[in-house]
């Protein structure tokens, strides 16, 4: 905690306590005025600001006034701001016996989301700490912290000063641009251990202590509240009255948007009362007591916090109370915004053949950066892969595909430094064949050479022994094939809703191997399930196998499939062995 020294000054020496008093309220008047809008040096943060990162973040740790100015892309801010502590009290002013002294009040937390937008400017004034009386006979009264508003001060007799208040204005940073406040906590009065400083902050601050003295002694001052001043009031014929807070600095006479109360000042060397902190509206000040009797003075109020509304661009604003020691501080965070494409290699592969995909994430703060985190791929609402970015990038490639259209679209898992994003269109894949699919009877052997895709749709059946040599790619849709079908090497197999009469061994598919499809809602196209007729192998299979809804007339055996097989809803009339008993 900051304390100020204060030295008894003889009386030839008040006219220039008075004069040098004068040159401070001077001195203080453009601290309270508006900050220029169009000082934005030193980046984002400002001369006084810390900037880290992860995320970004612009720390003010110490008393005073700066401008922030929200970067390229930033949308939304999230500003904690703390108002200052009051100052505390020593429990005696001598000759009266030594008694234990109080603390002043803590700062209050306005904690808030803040709507922005790119070059706009916000003042940011953190409130300074209330100065702590000491038990020195005939020490003059010392100003409030420093702030928006300012803290009340201190009592002649040792009370503590309020701690100022801060704020976060926007617009012409003038006090209808007053969005977020913190509230300053009061000062301690002088006489004892009870009467310490309301805490600052909350919807409402605290009242100031008091009691544990003589009967007469200070009453404290009330916090302020969203609606009204704190007050203060005297007790005694003693000692002063504390002061009501208001929008006008105590201290210098100037405009100054809820400055807590004055503590009232200990008579003929007495205790004194502690001053009001600064809020949205100041707490008032402790009542003092005074000499003879050794009455006690009392805490001041503490200041309220605030948030403005929705209107304004405030949103999940929370008001705590009692939270900061020592100066006020503002703490600033944000992230930058992104943008996501996406672009394929082709958008009509073949069956089984690789497409591959490539999402690009952009950050606005700036373009050669590249943001960190992850994509995820997705066709409808199904995920496809979630993929790291590696320089600004994330590419899958796939041969999984079915026939089909295919709306993919990507997503941006972000960083800490960044906001998600993602594509604003699907991008739109299309696979198909390398010529029209059979549509009609065939007859006699039918052979799927290495790089073909070919297909059987609606309507189509082929009779005779049906084989996809390795590197090819084959497709059965709603149609019927009698006769051996062989499938060796191969890049993609697709059966839906087809009837298959004869052995059927389908081995060593690099790619998908789909017998029916229970797919997730969302993956189109479906893909219903088959009748065989006959024995069925799936043997040593690597890009994955589903076998659903099917029935089988014979024989199912699945062996060294990697992964094994999803088969659900799968009736066997006939035995099963291996991966897919």
């Amino acid at each position: 905690m900051t304390r100020i020294r204060s030295h008894s000054l003889p009386a030839s020496r008040t006219a220039l306590v008075l004069g040098a008093a004068a040159l401070l309220a001077a001195l203080v008047v453009p601290l309270t005025a508006a900050a220029d809008p169009a000082d934005a040096s030193s980046g984002p943060c400002g001369p006084a600001g810390v900037f880290t990162s992860a995320p970004p973040t612009c720390t003010y740790a110490t008393a005073g006034t700066d401008v922030f100015t929200v970067p390229a892309g930033v949308s939304l801010l999230t500003v904690d701001l703390y108002g200052a502590e009051g100052g505390s009290a020593a429990g005696f002013v001598t000759p009266n016996p030594p008694n234990e002294g109080a603390p002043g009040g803590l700062g209050g937390l306005t904690r808030a989301n803040l709507a922005v937008t790119a070059g706009q400017t916000i003042q940011l004034t953190r409130g300074g700490v209330g100065s702590s009386g000491t038990s020195r006979r005939g020490e003059y009264a010392r100003p409030g912290g420093f702030g928006h508003g300012t803290g009340g001060g201190g009592a002649h007799g040792g009370g503590g000063s309020g701690g100022g208040a801060s704020d976060l204005r926007t617009g012409d940073f003038g006090p209808a641009g007053r969005i977020l406040v913190a509230g300053g906590g009061g000062g301690a009065g002088n006489g004892g251990p009870l009467l310490r400083g309301g805490h600052g902050g909350g919807p409402a601050g605290e009242n100031g202590g008091e009691g544990g003295g003589p009967e007469g002694s200070g009453a404290g001052g009330t916090g302020g509240t969203q609606t009204q001043h704190g007050t203060g009031t005297r007790t005694n014929p003693i000692g002063a009255g504390g002061g009501n807070a208001s929008d006008i600095d105590q201290h210098t006479g100037q405009p100054n948007p809820g400055s807590g109360g004055t503590g009232g000042n200990g008579g003929r060397g007495g205790n004194g009362g502690g001053g009001g902190g600064g809020g949205w509206r100041g707490g008032g000040g402790g009542s003092g007591g005074g000499n003879p009797g050794n009455l006690y003075g009392a805490g001041g109020g503490g200041g309220s916090g605030y948030a403005a509304g929705a209107e304004l661009g405030v949103s999940e604003a929370s008001l705590q109370s009692g939270v900061q020691h020592g100066d006020g501080k503002a703490v600033v965070s944000f992230r930058y915004g992104t943008s996501t494409t996406l672009t394929t290699d082709t958008t009509t592969p073949l069956f089984g053949h690789a497409v591959a995909l490539t999402a690009t994430v952009t950050g606005s703060e700036n373009q050669a950066a590249a943001p960190g985190g992850s994509v995820t791929f997705s066709e409808g609402t199904t995920p496809l892969a979630t993929v790291a970015l590696d320089g600004g990038q994330a590419r899958f490639t796939t041969s999984a595909l079915r026939p089909g259209t295919h709306r993919i679209s990507a997503t941006y898992a972000p960083d800490a430094d960044h906001t998600g994003s993602s594509t604003g269109e699907p991008a739109e894949i299309t696979v198909g064949f390398s010529r029209p699919c059979i549509t009609t009877d065939h007859g006699g052997p039918l052979t799927v050479a290495a790089g073909e895709s070919l297909c059987i749709a609606s309507g189509g059946s082929q009779s005779g022994p049906l084989t996809v040599r390795p590197g090819g790619a084959l497709s059965v849709s709603d149609g019927r094939v009698t006769g051996p079908f062989s499938a060796d090497g191969a890049l993609a197999v697709s059966l839906c809703g087809s009837t298959l009469t004869g052995p059927v061994g389908v081995r060593n598919t690099s790619g998908s191997v789909v017998i029916g499809s229970a797919g997730d809602a969302g993956a189109a196209p479906v893909c219903s399930g088959n009748a065989f007729t006959g024995p069925v192998t799936l043997a040593a299979n690597t890009g994955g196998v589903e076998l659903s809804g099917a029935q089988v007339f014979g024989p199912l055996r699945c062996e060294a499939n990697e992964p094994a097989p999803r088969v659900t809803g799968t009736t066997v009339v006939g035995p099963r062995s291996g991966q897919c008993r």
